[in-house]
């Protein structure tokens, strides 16, 4: 029997959509080479935050953190890890106005956000170094989440709602015909859909390419480092996620006294038909470097760790979300910054592919914005990640 909707990818993207539709009663299907979350969302840094420039990516992530706060009442039962930290965010002089500006927008919408000055920076985070640092802003309902945790409660809630989820199938061809589409797994079985949804992240263009559908993502390779607080340290932790935009990096608190520590300017690029080269020493302990030009506690903790992950990115490191043929949509490109955005965005992607009064913002987000040469402005400099 077809089934309604499709889906390529069991990614937090993926199964978010396949939650939302499947509530509405409609007949859905999750294929998925490998399981939920195998891929760069199991490998994200999880942080949550609303701190962005585009008005609707704020409102999105606000949502979605609500969403992953209420979590196990969303999904019947799932757990997210969410963690409520607040997040400090550290910008160098060039981007004072700037900075300035999107935190009284936050406010405005809602987000517990506010511009805190240099010369009163000190007593709000008195452990670091803060040379070279012009504003900061603060935003209170900040934190992070476990995103394996996530995409499989969202995963287990879309099969309860009805749909199927085809896992260890990679997906070997599309057809697209008059009434719908054909999805052919490894194994030789034919699906059949009305309509399709591919949210396979880096692999994304390559499904899409023989429909027609050549979409400029690129693929780049990203590193996260791994590090413990030595316990006599206690006192100089930062308990909360800062994204130093003027260092490069961001750090997120984990249980215990560990920490993350990712970049948040572009990399190398990757194939995405490899599985990514895993983090060398070399590139974890530059990372721990930056982390540590704030903090006396940071450069006597101990780096254990590590991992590499791929990032599907767009030509403005902003989502693509839209309809590319007369029955295939995408949602993709969120260029590393789609994890908290994705338990609210997976509502408008099934509004989208039913026709249900989608949000109109949303158009602004189509694959079609770059052969008409309408990429989006966000993120502060270099930093485009921050969206």
């Amino acid at each position: 029997m077809p089934y309604d909707v499709g889906i390529i990818g069991a990614g937090v993207h993926g199964v978010s959509a396949a939650f939302h539709l499947a509530r509405r009663g409609v007949a859905t299907a999750v294929f998925e080479r490998r399981s939920p979350a195998a891929g760069p969302t199991g490998r994200s840094g999880g942080i949550c935050r609303a701190y962005y420039t585009d008005p609707f990516l704020a409102e999105n992530a606000r949502d979605g953190i609500a969403f992953l706060a209420d979590f196990a009442d969303r999904t019947g039962g799932g757990d997210s890890g969410f963690r409520r930290t607040g997040a400090f965010y550290l910008h160098g002089p060039d981007d004072t106005e700037a900075a300035e500006r999107t935190a009284r927008r936050l406010a405005e919408a809602g987000i517990a956000s506010e511009a805190v000055a240099a010369r009163d920076l000190p007593g709000r985070l008195p452990h670091l170094d803060l040379g070279g640092v012009a504003v900061g802003v603060w935003e209170r309902d900040a934190g992070y989440a476990d995103p394996y945790s996530t995409t499989l409660g969202l995963a287990r809630a879309a099969r309860a709602h009805g749909a199927d989820l085809h896992l260890e199938r990679p997906v070997v061809r599309v057809d697209e015909g008059v009434r719908g589409v054909r999805v052919t797994t490894e194994d030789g079985t034919v699906h059949e859909a009305g309509r399709l949804l591919v949210a396979a992240g880096p692999w994304t263009a390559g499904l899409l390419r023989p429909l027609g559908a050549d979409l400029p993502l690129t693929v780049e390779r990203h590193v996260v480092a791994v590090l413990e607080h030595d316990p006599a340290d206690a006192a100089g932790l930062v308990p909360h996620v800062l994204i130093d935009v003027a260092g490069g990096y961001y750090s997120t608190p984990q249980p215990r006294t560990q920490y993350l520590v990712g970049g948040v300017v572009p990399a190398l690029p990757a194939d995405p038909g490899r599985d990514p080269e895993p983090a060398g020493e070399g590139e974890l302990k530059d990372l721990a470097a930056a982390a540590a030009r704030r903090s006396p506690a940071r450069r006597r903790a101990a780096l254990i760790g590590g991992w590499a992950s791929l990032y599907d990115v767009s030509p403005d490191w902003q989502p693509v979300t839209g309809q590319v043929t007369e029955h295939v949509f995408v949602d993709a490109g969120t260029s590393g910054h789609g994890f908290k955005l994705a338990p609210a965005w997976g509502e408008h992607v099934a509004r989208l592919i039913l026709g249900d009064d989608p949000d109109p913002r949303l158009a602004a987000f189509g694959p079609e914005r770059f052969a008409a040469g309408e990429g989006l402005a966000a993120g502060f400099g270099p930093a485009r990640i921050l969206g």
